[in-house]
């Protein structure tokens, strides 16, 4: 078996540079009713009531892969590999601060770029004066979380409460406040869920049969590589980010590929076999976890960045339909 790791270590630069493009609005899906139905809600966003925002921060990223190949004596041989990045800052550790100021500045860039597009928004002393927001209203700490040796930091703007979880739409009688919301406040209203990565990862596994006359003979090799790219990336079924009017009328915006920050962030990239955990599965292989090390001023510079790119597709997005 062969382990073959690829990293880039970035060192010596003296900040952000860009690298990429601005986001295509395809970045980003709108669903209607659990299809890919018309919607009703984005072509017509001329007020906006950014109600919550959600982001969680993932401090530890996880890359699995399985590759299989058809055995000539029958079955299949298999094997998997798993590659982790730790982030570290160099200069003490990110606190709760740091991660609720990228969220506030998140809030603030999308409210001034909602209204910059010509889309008015509703000022969040109307918005939290409401009770709809009063009754909702899940105080969420922003405390690390750590799932399946994942971990994350989550923060709401403004130190927000959690009304909608990011899974399961409003039903019933929270439906009927929502609705009731939206025509006070004389706007649709948005629940963001949105989860920021720091870096690109790929596990990779070849597996090579040769047969002979009296025995065949697998060959398995394993590859990876861990680039420091600071984005938001696609989530799962309880990440999702609802829309909701004044009709009751609702959509969902899930993130299908990631929204790059389209700048490099200060890094420098490690192999640490101390790091390394649980294998996956019992025929997988673990290859040493990667340490990407930076300062908490460019982590933080990264994931604005991350950010405001979201930003910047959702209201492309809204101008395209």
């Amino acid at each position: 078996m062969q382990h073959k790791l690829l990293i880039a270590t970035i060192m010596g630069i003296a900040g952000l540079n860009f690298v990429g493009k601005a986001q295509d609005a395809d970045a980003l899906r709108i669903m209607v009713g659990g299809s890919f139905a018309k919607p009703k809600i984005v072509p017509r966003l001329e007020k906006f009531a950014v109600t919550q925002i959600t982001v969680n921060y993932k401090l530890t990223s996880t890359q699995t892969t399985v590759g299989k190949e058809k055995s000539y004596m029958g079955g299949s041989k298999m094997a998997g590999a798993k590659i982790t990045a730790y982030l570290e800052t160099t200069d003490g550790e990110l606190t709760e601060a740091d991660f609720q100021e990228v969220t506030d500045h998140f809030y603030a860039y999308f409210q001034k770029k909602l209204k910059s597009s010509g889309i008015d928004t509703v000022a969040w002393s109307k918005i939290t004066a409401t009770e709809f927001y009063k009754d909702n209203a899940e105080k969420s700490e922003g405390n690390d979380e750590k799932e399946e040796n994942q971990v994350k930091m989550t923060t709401n703007a403004r130190n927000g409460a959690r009304i909608y979880g990011g899974g399961t739409a409003f039903a019933f009688g929270k439906a009927k406040k929502a609705t009731n919301f939206c025509e006070e406040v004389n706007a649709p209203a948005g629940f963001f869920h949105l989860t920021v990565d720091f870096a690109d990862l790929s596990a990779d596994v070849d597996i090579k049969t040769k047969r002979t006359t009296r025995k065949e003979t697998t060959t398995t090799k394993y590859s990876s590589s861990v680039k420091p790219n600071m984005k938001v990336v696609p989530t799962a079924n309880t990440g999702l980010t609802l829309l909701w009017n004044e009709k009751s009328q609702s959509e969902t915006v899930i993130v299908q590929k990631d929204i790059s920050s389209g700048y490099n962030y200060q890094a420098t990239l490690t192999e640490d076999a101390s790091r390394i955990k649980n294998r996956a599965f019992a025929f997988a292989k673990s290859m040493k976890p990667v340490v990407i090390e930076t300062t908490r001023e460019q982590y933080k510079a990264a994931a604005k960045k991350a950010l405001e790119k979201y930003a910047d597709t959702f209201i492309a997005l809204a101008k395209k339909n």
